[in-house]
């Protein structure tokens, strides 16, 4: 089993109400069905389990990760509570190095939320996007009403106060990249994680034929990669450590376990955009081992395969060990499952020969002595036009086994 972090559901409601949210405004309803917030028993299961899941694979790191809806809904006492438990878990497993972490919406942070993250030591984290005029054209709450005004004084304490800012910001192609940048800049920000928006085949929103959310990122990067006094990109170091060989890119999601409101067990939530219902497995946490998750079909998929079963395209694709398919969630179709490239194909392909091209004219031994060929990103596209789709063979079976019709089949 190759993950080591759990995503604790703790608040299964938002005092926000994002029109991009994949929890709540993208088909799945069935937090409707969750209670409010996370009881002391699924607690209990939660940390006793985690001791068996690190104890049977030998796991030497291993981090939770507090979420929702809003985990800050959730008490402070709740906080208090978990982890007084857990330091009973820390003292069976002193080798193992234990992280934690919340990623909130930052509207409700303030200097006892800061306190209580300094106590425990969680790591926060908040999401923005960008301006303010960026962040309150989706992040609303239940009237309307914009957050950026609180969310700006959320970051701004936190960095007085924890000296490190952490952000999340859902890319929008409408608002230019210097302005979100300088954003940033002025928020004195540390680390900027830019989230390509999640779609399936199903919902893209965008122009196929052309590479907007591409044009979007090379412009942020050549701004980025240019300034002297830079704030972290992950999705940019990623790319950079893979045509160096080191580390994996951030193209992809980490392999993460989430534990629902009610202690029900699933792979990563973003998948539940596409559809109803799409993440359930049928296994809690009161009554299942985490490693169980790999015996469901989506489990095993996204734990083992989603980047070494990919569609025929992505197989032949000659940048496929750099973009590895990119997020499972954005190759996805009602009609074909996971059995088709990213809706972001064309943009994975211009995105990477741009970093490629800078990496080769920054150095250009990488050329003359390793005879590094520069990418020509419209030759890939084109080139992965020609593939021919043929009989579809055992794998790209399975990988449609996700369809709408299959999973319909599964339930008769």
């Amino acid at each position: 089993m190759n993950f080591n972090s759990l995503v604790l559901k703790v608040a299964s409601r938002c005092n926000l109400n994002c029109s991009y949210c994949f929890m709540y405004n993208l088909g799945d309803t069935t937090y409707k069905k969750q209670p409010k917030f996370m009881s002391s028993q699924i607690v209990d299961a939660i940390l006793e389990k985690t001791k068996r899941y690190v104890q049977r694979y030998k796991k030497k790191e291993f981090s939770f990760t507090f979420h929702g809806g809003e985990p800050l809904l959730a008490s402070k006492e709740f906080y208090r509570t978990f982890m007084y438990k857990f330091k009973k878990l820390q003292e069976e497993l002193k080798e193992v190095s234990f992280l934690f972490y919340i990623q909130t919406n930052g509207v409700l942070i303030d200097e006892e939320w800061i306190d209580l993250f300094k106590e425990f030591n969680i790591s926060p984290g908040i999401s923005v996007d960008g301006t303010s005029k960026a962040h309150d054209m989706f992040r609303v709450d239940h009237k309307g009403k914009g957050s950026y005004t609180e969310v700006f004084k959320a970051a701004s304490l936190l960095k007085k106060e924890m000296n490190y800012t952490d952000i999340a910001c859902v890319i929008n192609i409408n608002e230019k990249p210097r302005e979100i940048y300088d954003s940033f800049k002025n928020m004195n920000v540390d680390h900027v994680n830019f989230l390509i928006p999640d779609y399936t085949h199903d919902n893209f929103p965008f122009d196929d034929t052309k590479t907007e959310m591409a044009d979007w990122l090379v412009q942020l990067f050549d701004i980025w990669v240019n300034d002297i006094e830079k704030f972290n990109i992950p999705m940019f170091i990623g790319l950079m450590n893979s045509f160096l060989r080191i580390g994996r890119d951030s193209l992809n999601e980490a392999t993460v376990l989430v534990i629902e409101t009610n202690g029900e067990i699933e792979a990563v939530d973003s998948l539940k955009t596409c559809g109803h219902g799409f993440t359930k497995t049928r296994l809690n946490i009161t009554n299942n081992e985490l490693d169980e998750i790999e015996n469901t079909s989506l489990g095993k998929l996204y734990f083992n395969d989603f980047n070494r079963k990919l569609c025929r395209q992505c197989e032949k694709c000659p940048i496929k060990e750099v973009c590895r398919g990119g997020r499972l969630v954005h190759r996805y179709s009602k009609e074909k499952g996971f059995n088709n490239p990213s809706v972001y194909c064309k943009d994975l392909v211009t995105l990477i020969a741009h970093i490629q091209n800078y990496f080769i004219t920054f150095f250009p031994e990488l050329h003359e002595k390793e005879n590094i060929e520069a990418i020509d990103a419209n030759e890939v596209i084109q080139y992965l036009t020609t593939i021919n789709k043929g009989l579809v063979t055992a794998k790209e079976k399975e990988l449609e086994s996700f369809s709408v019709e299959n999973r319909e089949l599964e339930k008769i």
